[in-house]
């Protein structure tokens, strides 16, 4: 089970990216042109916080099974001087929930906002840390698809 899901959680993070970098070219073009908001920027918008719940998930239950973040929450003394486990044990996690927040508090801000131009400009600034969180925090030196 655990190589199933570390496999899905790797597929779904270039999901993740590709749905990050569609919606913040759509929004800082339309902020940048100062565009109407349209259904299209809702919808880019909305498909990058959905892929990022739905890693969200993935990655809970992985975290769930894995025998890396067991062993690591058995001794967090241990952990936290061991970089690479305390990397996914601790730093990865707290990243990607501040970037996962980033999106839906964003998503928030973009349907209260009053005009077009505070869409655009809230959807830039949360979506685009968002996507620059997750980014960071991938773990690039792992293998960049999986083996099936």
């Amino acid at each position: 089970m655990h190589s199933a899901l570390l496999a899905t959680h790797n597929i779904v993070r270039w999901l993740v990216l590709a749905a990050g970098v569609w919606a913040v070219f759509r929004v800082w073009r339309g902020w940048l042109s100062r565009s109407v908001w349209t259904d299209a920027d809702a919808g880019a918008v909305k498909l990058f916080v959905n892929t990022l719940s739905l890693q969200f998930v993935v990655g809970l239950v992985l975290y769930g099974v894995s025998p890396l973040i067991r062993g690591a929450l058995g001794d967090m003394g241990a952990t936290m001087k061991n970089a690479p486990v305390r990397y996914f044990a601790v730093e990865h996690v707290v990243v990607m929930l501040f970037a996962i927040a980033l999106g839906h508090i964003g998503a928030v801000r973009i349907r209260k906002a009053a005009s077009n131009s505070a869409r655009f400009q809230a959807a830039t600034i949360f979506m685009g840390f968002a996507l620059a969180a997750v980014a960071g925090f991938v773990p690039w030196g792992r293998p960049l698809f999986p083996k099936f």
